[in-house]
């Protein structure tokens, strides 16, 4: 019984440095993923958060705080407006994450010992963000309200309960717009059923010709149908079952547990049509180029699993190095979770995924036509195949 095991034992061994693509899910991928993570969060924290500035003072208490969110790389103040209609705007267009309203009437207050405040107006759609926004604005705002104390105080002589009590500090205020709460529910929930919706499909469409292949009827239905009639007999029912999918996801996630939304389902359903078509294209042209459905999958999975974490939905694409944010950025779950989070969570319009509604469609162009080169490459070479049988 040993000598059966150990048998077994090594030709699995031997079995799996022979096939070369199960050698390399079992020891190449993992070593991908874990240095293309690495590179993720090798800035350790959020980073550069666009920051808006509304300087209504205009004292030397003013640019004191300007220069303490200057000098702090959480932020990066991006444009100085004069009125907090206008900081509101550039927020909700997306220039900004974060607006420092500074009052009128600020240093005035903070001499004569009155009630003093400086608002934080943040975008809570990412939670990342918004978590490292409020903590570093804390901080910044109360050093600096600290030296003044320390400043007045020994200016008036009032080391004791005496100075304390002549003197106030600057109090710190936030407003957090979209997710107030800071729900995890409502943050994550949208981004892992894109996640999950994604993956299926693309398990799916993968396997769809490779599967042929492994059958050998792959061969004949090149020889006997065009391109136009192959890719849509099998796009059409992946879509469909695609786009049945992502309704009921989302309805269950809105309606069945009850998650805040603010914009309209008709535009979200829009979005995952498009969303839907680049990933099946992406799909198809991997299955063309696939010998085997193992390595369709395989290749599939590649791109599926690192996906969420480099969408940016959770952690920003600012804070990524280039490199990751250029392979981000070729990825269809990145516009498609950004315009979640612009019609759900924010509220907003079709204007607002305009981009991610281009690229989308660009991709789908792009898998449609990566797909049609394989093909005619393949019919060239069953071409070839017959000339030389009928030559023979």
């Amino acid at each position: 019984m040993v000598n059966n095991f150990s048998h077994l034992f090594w030709s699995e061994w031997k079995n799996i440095f022979a096939n070369k693509t199960i050698r390399n899910i079992l020891f190449l991928v993992p070593l991908i993923y874990l240095t293309m993570f690495g590179f993720l969060y090798s800035e350790k924290k959020v980073m550069e958060i666009p920051t808006v500035m509304v300087d209504a003072d205009q004292t030397e208490l003013s640019r004191e705080l300007y220069r303490a969110f200057e000098v702090d790389h959480t932020f990066r103040i991006t444009s100085i407006v004069g009125t907090e209609e206008e900081a509101m705007k550039i927020v909700e267009k997306g220039d900004a994450n974060i607006a420092l309203i500074i009052p009128a009437g600020l240093e005035k207050d903070v001499k004569a010992g009155r009630e003093a405040e400086v608002l934080t107006v943040i975008d809570g759609s990412n939670i990342m963000i918004s978590n490292t926004a409020v903590r570093a604005a804390n901080t910044a705002i109360k050093s600096v309200s600290a030296g003044t104390t320390l400043k007045k105080m020994e200016a008036l002589g009032g080391w004791g309960e005496e100075g304390k009590n002549m003197f106030t500090g600057i109090d710190y205020r936030y407003r957090v717009l979209y997710n107030p709460t800071f729900s995890y529910l409502s943050f994550m929930v949208f981004g892992l059923a894109g996640t999950v919706l994604q993956q299926v499909l693309f398990l799916g469409i993968v396997l769809s010709v490779a599967q042929q292949k492994e059958e050998g009827t792959w061969r004949d239905t090149l020889s006997r149908h065009s391109f136009f009639a192959i890719t849509a007999s099998k796009l059409l029912p992946y879509f469909l079952a695609g786009t049945l999918n992502m309704f009921l996801a989302f309805t269950l996630m809105l309606k069945g547990f009850g998650i805040p939304y603010y914009g309209s389902t008709f535009n979200l359903m829009l979005l995952a049509t498009m969303f839907n078509l680049a990933v099946l294209a992406i799909g198809y042209a991997i299955s063309f180029v696939s010998s085997s459905q193992l390595q369709a999958t395989q290749i599939g999975m590649m791109i599926a699993v690192p996906s969420f974490m480099l969408s940016g939905y959770t952690w920003p694409l600012m804070s990524m190095p280039a490199g990751i944010v250029a392979i981000a950025k070729s990825l269809p779950l990145t516009y498609f979770l950004n315009g979640v989070r612009e019609i759900l969570t924010k509220g907003h319009g079709l204007s607002a995924v305009t981009n991610d509604f281009v690229v989308l469609g660009f991709m789908t162009l792009i898998g449609l036509f990566a797909a049609y080169l394989i093909y005619l490459l393949q019919i060239r070479k069953i071409k070839g195949k017959i000339s030389e049988q009928t030559a023979v």
